[in-house]
C-alpha cells in the first residue's frame, strides 16, 4: 500500500478501519467481520460505510493548508463564543469526535457521531471551568487547538478537514500524552 493510503486509513477510528479493511479489502463475510470487530453485523456495515465515505471525501476534496487553518480558527471561535449553531455548521453531518483520556481522565470512551452530538460533546468539554482558554497552535504539523485550564494543557485537539467541514476530531486528554505539552509550556515561562 502507498504511504498516502496508509495515512488515509489512519484517519479512521480503529473500528471503522477494521470493518472497512476486513469487508472491502479482504471481502470477509459480515458475520466474521462482526466477530472480529466485536460489534453486530449492522454496526459493522455502518462502520464500513462511514469509513468509505470518509476516505472518499478525503480523496475527492483535499483541503489546502490555508483552508484547513481557516476552518479550525472558525471552530475555535465558535467554541469560545459557545455558539452551537455556528459550530454545527462547520461540522460535516456525519462528523465524529474521539476522546482519549487514557483511563486517567473521565471522558467518553466511545466515539461520538453526528454534528449535533459532536457539537454538544465539544462544548461540554470546554464549558464550566474557570480559567479555560482555547488557542490555535500547530498540532501534528497542521493547525489544531490547545485547551488550557489555567497554565496546564488539559487537551490537545486535532481536526481532519475536508473542503469546508470538519470530518473528524481527535481530543487527547490523557495526561501521560500531554506531558510534553506541559513541559514545553513550563519552559516557555
Amino acid at each position: 500500500m502507498s504511504q498516502a493510503v496508509l495515512e488515509a486509513l489512519d484517519t479512521l477510528s480503529p473500528a471503522e478501519r477494521a470493518a472497512f479493511v476486513l469487508n472491502d479489502v479482504f471481502g470477509m463475510a459480515p458475520g466474521t467481520v462482526a466477530a472480529i470487530v466485536g460489534q453486530t453485523e449492522q454496526e459493522c456495515r455502518e462502520l464500513a460505510a462511514r469509513g468509505r465515505r470518509s476516505l472518499r471525501t478525503r480523496w475527492t476534496h483535499p483541503t489546502a493548508p490555508q483552508r484547513h487553518d481557516r476552518v479550525v480558527r472558525a471552530v475555535r471561535q465558535a467554541c469560545v463564543a459557545e455558539n452551537p449553531d455556528r459550530l454545527r455548521s462547520l461540522l460535516a453531518p456525519d462528523a465524529t469526535v474521539f476522546f482519549d483520556g487514557g483511563g486517567k481522565v473521565r471522558t467518553l470512551t466511545r466515539p461520538v457521531h453526528g454534528a449535533r452530538r459532536v457539537t454538544r460533546s465539544l462544548l461540554t468539554l470546554l464549558a464550566g471551568r474557570p480559567g479555560t482558554t482555547l488557542h490555535c497552535q500547530s498540532v501534528n504539523g497542521r493547525t489544531g487547538m490547545v485547551v488550557r485550564y489555567g497554565d496546564e494543557v488539559a487537551a490537545v485537539i486535532s481536526l481532519d478537514v475536508a473542503g469546508d467541514h470538519v470530518m473528524q476530531i481527535w481530543a487527547v486528554l490523557n495526561p501521560d500524552k500531554l506531558r510534553h505539552w506541559n513541559r514545553a509550556a513550563t519552559q516557555e515561562k
